[in-house]
This record gives structure tokens, sequence and C-alpha cells, in this order.
């Protein structure tokens, strides 16, 4: 068919059409980024096709599908195409920011109008096509693409890193009066025979320059004599020479340990007659130190910097890019992609999932944005040896996903166990059908708890689908590395395992039974083994003053571990005497929705209780006045039997499976930085072929030397 005679057609189709066209308001989405059903964009062979109709977005391939779905035909065709121009010099954020440098895009856009099914015949909107569709077409041209349009209204922007906190010295920061005169370059460390003249910290209170700490993996000079003239005088506030610049500095709080913001830097110098505006740039932050240790440590090590790796591509070898922090995705997608149950409902199911709901309402659907996810990693269209661009762009799960959490809704890096935990909830609540994925993972864990004075014994129950496991520091070792000549401290994961399953003393205890002050003992143990176990090393601690450090130590993983010794059926046994059985009324409403606001269930029963059932609020405010009682999490004497738990007080049970405590490592995500909110995560996954991969973003290659003592998340198989 010409094209003269497909207008004539369009026009016929337009006049007879039982539809109403009109153009985007200015609240309306029109989908340009991507095809409601993959990934293909305006970029990709055949460019994008806009429905006229509800203004969603399909590729060629879908474009039957979408029209099947909607009887609608016509549609805008979007064609685009790019020449980078590459900045040969080094980007000027790379020590400063932890974050993604684009390069410079040309973009070149070519329109045409498309009547399905002579897709291949394009009208040109420079023809006759009427004054109605010309300003239609125009209003889909202008109007920002849907994601944008989201982006815009949450206020989402990309983050470059962990946001210093304002320091809380800084407002009523004392400041001893200064005669002297201080100059803006030339200083030396005050302290007698010390005399180095880098790593010099200026004190706000009293004007005085001393070295701070040696950093052995930087290769850093220091003494620490700006910390130790801290403890002398309490002075706590000190910013680093030669790091200030644009009105800001490296300063650190040692009263808060943590490096800071001082908003009020500009004044507290003026105090010594140094102005701000003066200062010249001559050393390197602590945050770029560290990142240039990490590069040569942590980072380059994880990323297996040094090696030469091999580009791996097609089915299961797709990378996700990276959208400005969105790292943590991509290696909590990648994890997953292991396991089978989440490969049936989301990658072998989608078209199910897709054929349930509308083209334009799958935008908003979470079942329909992962199937999206899962089967595009299962495609391999995404990931071609010389294809262009690599990879896909999870734009829409991420908003979607991420929608009514305080963090996940945000563009900035977050920690990738609570994500995964975030993601179970959006499942499990999304669901549909007798298979889920979840399952999968959900667990037992059996708490033994003993009153030392009675000697009577209760045992309780929880649903888990992460076990958590401490670092013994006690029990760390030292050894060597590669770096600087210094040393490094590791553990053995069957450590991190007896720590976790160890008695916990519990001083302070008050017997329910004899009504009198003494000891508990509580110890967990394993309910059930899931098909797959996901441990979390608990490499984060928090400090006296809630900062996140992360702990520098090495954790020897096995591959093969049984957890049979630590397993236990969770019922009281002959030699034992339950807790005498009380039943005190409980709310279950009020304790879901407890539950539900981040509270044990043990804490939210005893709430419910005390509180006398007056509502959630009351509830709320008594546990909150009661989170430093040693016993708030344990279970009441009424739950003697273990079986005093939420199934038994009406709610039905999620599927606990349970087989062999054997298990296989299968799959790790790794943390480079110092927080769980900043710096990057990589997934190593270890395919049926035997061979382990790394997922760095868009980048996926066989893995040389899998750094499995550096993980913070790792995903067991049953053997």
């Amino acid at each position: 068919m010409t094209e003269d005679n497909l207008l004539i057609e369009l026009k016929k189709y337009i006049s007879e059409g039982s539809f109403k066209l009109k153009g985007p308001e200015s609240a309306d989405k029109v989908y340009k980024d991507e095809c409601f059903y993959c990934f293909d964009t305006a970029f990709s062979p055949g460019g994008l096709f806009i429905s006229l109709l509800d203004f969603v977005g399909v590729c060629a391939k879908h474009l039957d599908l979408y029209v099947k779905k909607t009887s609608f035909r016509l549609f805008l065709n979007i064609k685009k195409s790019k020449v980078v121009i590459e900045d040969s010099e080094e980007p000027k954020d790379k020590i400063q920011r932890l974050c993604i440098s684009q390069a410079e895009d040309k973009i070149s856009s070519d329109y045409s109008l498309c009547l399905h099914p002579h897709i291949e015949v394009p009208i040109k909107i420079e023809n006759d096509i009427g004054d109605k569709l010309r300003e239609i077409v125009d209003m889909v041209i202008a109007h920002i693409s849907a994601e944008l349009q989201q982006r815009l209204q949450s206020g989402v922007s990309e983050w470059d890193g962990e946001e210093r906190q304002i320091s809380k010295a800084a407002e009523k920061l004392e400041q001893i009066p200064f005669e002297g005169k201080m100059s803006y370059d030339g200083w030396i460390c005050a302290k007698p025979g010390c005399e180095l003249k880098e790593n010099l910290w200026l004190n706000l209170s009293d004007g005085v320059i001393m070295c701070g700490r040696y950093a052995p993996m930087s290769g850093v000079k220091g003494n620490g004599h700006a910390k130790t003239h801290y403890e002398e005088t309490g002075y706590p506030l000190v910013v680093k020479l030669g790091t200030i610049a644009d009105g800001d500095g490296d300063i650190y709080s040692y009263s808060e340990d943590a490096p800071v913001r001082d908003p009020l830097l500009g004044k507290h110098l003026a105090h010594f007659g140094l102005s701000i505006d003066k200062f010249t740039k001559t050393e390197k932050t602590t945050l770029e130190l560290e990142l240039d240790a990490n590069l040569k440590h942590e980072f380059s090590t994880i990323q297996e910097e040094g090696a030469s790796l091999k580009n791996v591509y097609g089915s299961g070898f797709t990378g996700l890019i990276n959208l400005g922090s969105s790292c943590y995705i991509n290696s909590v997608l990648q994890m997953l992609y292991n396991v089978p149950d989440f490969l049936k409902v989301y990658g072998d199911n989608s078209e199910n999932l897709f054929n349930k709901i509308s083209p334009l309402n799958s935008y908003e659907d979470f079942n329909c944005q992962l199937a999206k996810i899962v089967k595009s990693l299962q495609s391999g269209e995404y990931s071609k040896e010389g294809q262009k661009e690599n990879g896909i762009r999870p734009l829409v799960f991420r908003r979607l996903a991420g929608r009514g959490h305080v963090e996940f809704s945000t563009a900035k890096q977050q920690d990738a166990e609570e994500y995964i935990r975030h993601l179970f909830d959006k499942i499990d609540n999304n669901v549909k059908g007798e298979l889920n994925p979840v399952n999968s993972f959900r667990f037992y864990l059996v708490s033994r708890f003993v009153d030392e004075l009675s000697g009577c014994v209760r045992y309780s129950k929880r649903e888990e689908t992460i076990l958590a496991l401490p670092v013994p520091l006690q029990e760390c070792r030292d050894s060597p590395v590669q770096v600087g000549g210094s040393t490094r401290k590791f553990v053995q994961l069957q450590s991190c395992l007896s720590k976790a399953f160890s008695q916990e003393n519990i001083d302070d205890y008050t017997s329910p039974v004899l009504k009198a002050k003494g000891k508990a003992i509580q110890e967990l143990k394993m309910g059930s083994f899931p098909d797959f176990l996901i441990l979390q090393i608990q490499r984060f601690t928090y400090l006296d003053n809630y900062q996140i450090k992360k702990l520098d130590v090495d954790v020897e993983m096995d591959d093969s571990i049984d957890l049979t010794a630590f397993y236990s059926e969770g019922k009281i046994q002959p030699d034992e005497q339950p807790f005498p059985d009380v039943n005190p009324d409980v709310n279950q409403e009020i304790v879901l929705q407890l539950m539900d606001m981040g509270f044990t269930e043990n804490a939210s029963i005893k709430a419910s209780i005390h509180t006398k059932n007056a509502g959630l609020e009351s509830a709320a405010n008594w546990i909150l006045q009661h989170m430093d009682d040693a016993d708030l999490n344990e279970p009441l004497p009424s739950q003697s039997t273990g079986a005093a738990t939420i199934e038994s007080k009406g709610i039905p049970p999620k599927e606990v499976r349970n087989g062999s405590g054997q298990y296989k490592l299968c799959a790790f995500i790794s943390h480079m930085g110092s927080s769980p909110h900043s710096g990057h995560y990589v997934a190593h996954v270890k395919r049926d072929d035997g061979l382990w991969y790394i997922f760095n973003d868009e980048k996926v290659a066989i893995s040389q030397n899998p750094p499995k003592s550096l993980g913070y998340l790792y995903m067991y198989k049953r053997d």
C-alpha cells in the first residue's frame, strides 16, 4: 500500500471510529520511555509506537498484542538515534562523587504516523493529516515522558553518596578568644617533635593545628595528635586544612565520631581572621582518600579489577543499567534470578500476568513490572555481543516497587538486605495463585526461653526470610593484604553461626512464676530449613551517636554448610517444665497493625494486653516506653508450648517448607563503601555450569576470583 492510499484509509479510520481522539493534558502521562511489555525504546530497531488512544508506548514486536487487547490501530512512531560525544578527560567528579558520569549525547528524532497493520509504510506528519490530528501529534511530541513527569512530581534526583549530617556542635560551638595571626598555607603540627606538614586539622574552638590519624590503606601519615587534643580539651569540631573550597571543607566531629557539615564554617573561620573564600584546595578529603583506598582493595577486589574478565551475553546474562544509586536493585534481582519459583511466576507466567490487565494499567501493576524485568532477563534481547547498548533500565519498576516507602521511593542508595525484605513483602501482597516465590525463602526461627529461678521453659517461633549473623570480633585474626603492607581482620563463617545460635544471658529478669528478680537464658535455633537460605553478615553497626560504622572484616565463607546441629522442633521436652498457662485477651487487629509498623509479634501482643486493647496509639506508645525492657520481645507465659503464635490467633500462616539442613553457596552480594546507604553493590552468581559470574550493573562477565570473604548477603541452595 502506498503512503497516499494509507493516508486515505487513515482519515476514514478516524472518521468512522467509535473512539474520540484528543491530545494529552498536562496531567496526562505519555509513555515515551519504553514499551509497556519490554524494554525496547525509541532507539531500538523500528522505534517506539505511541498509541493516540491512551498514549501507551509499544515496540514493533508487541504491536499486535496491543492492538488485539485494545482494538485501536493508530500510532505515532518515534525513532531516535544518538551520536555520543566522548570526553577524553577523566570526569572531574570521579573522586569527589561515587556516581554515574554521563557523556553528552546528540540526539536526532524522526516522527511519523502508522496505521496498524501497515507499519512498514509510515505516514509523514508533514502531510495533510488534518488540523486536529496534527495538533494531537504536536502535543504528544511536546509532552514530557511519563517517567520524567513522575520524577519531577516526586522531587527525586540522582543520589551521589552518603549525606553528611549537620554537626550538633556547630550551632553553639565554643570559640576561645584568639589574638594571633593565622596563614592560609605553610602549616605544621603544633605538637612538639611532630613536624608533620600534611593531614593537618584546625580545631575550630581554639585554633590549634594538629595532625590527623594514620590511614594505612591510603598511605596518609598521621600521629593522631588532633584527636588527643580533643580528648584533653573537649573541643570537638575540626576542619582539614587544604580541603576548604566552595564554602565547605572536610569537617569532623570527635564528639559525634563522624564526618559532618558545619553550616557556620565561614563564621567559625572568621573568628581566627580567616576568609573562607581565600583558601585553595590542596589535599584530598577523607571521603576522597576512602574512595582511593576502596579502589585499591575493596572496590578492586569485589569488582575483580585487574583481572581479564570475559564478558558473557544471552539469556540469563542481562544486566541492569544503573539509574543513579540503583545498583542494589540489580544485585538483588540477579540473585533472585537463581530461584526456580521466581522464574516460574514472573518469567514463564509473564504473558498470563499481562493478559489480566490493560496495557495502560500495566504501568501501575507490580506483578507486570516485575514480570517485565524477569522476562527480559530471560530473553537475552538486551545482552548481545556487539550491541551498542546492553542492559535494561528498571525505571518504572524502581518507582512502583518503592511507592509508599519512605526510603525506597527515593533515588538514594539503599540497604540491599532491607530491599529484599521489602520486595518479599510486595510479592506476598501481590502474588496470585498457589505458587509464591517467597515460600522458597521462608523459615521458622525457634526461641527457647528459660526462667532460671523457676526452671520453666517456653518455646516460640517466628517466620523469617533472612538469617542475620553477627560478626564475633573477639574471634577475628589478622591476615596480610597486598595493599600498603597492612593487615585485615578475618573470621570463619562457623564462628558467626555459633555466635548467632549461642545462649544469651538476660539479667534483671522478673520471673512471672515466682514474682522475683532473677536471670533468664535465651537461645535461637532453626525451626525449619527453606529451599534457599539467605545469610546476612552484620557488617554494619551503630555507634553510640547512631552513626553507622562498617566492620572491616573478611568472613571466610564455606561453599557447603550443614545447619542440622542448629535445628530444634520447638516443643517442650519430657524433662522440661512449661510456664503456667495464662490466656489474656489480645486484640488481633491491634497486634497486626503494630507488626505492620515494624514491631515484633511478642511486643505487639504485650502492648495489646497492657493497654487493655485501648487502641493502636496507646499500644504503640506503650512499646516505645518499654523499648529498653530486656524481655520486651519475649513471649508471654501463655505461649509456653510455642503454639501461641499469630497463626493460633486466627491469622492464617504462610507456607513454610522444610527439608535437609545441608546447603551449597550459589550467590552473594557484596557492598563497597562505608555505609549500606551509599557506595556500590555487586552480585556474584554461580550457575549450573559450575562457573561464577559477576553482575556489575549492566556489565556481566565470568568471574575469575569471586570475593567470597567480602560479601554482605549470601544465598545458599539446599543440597
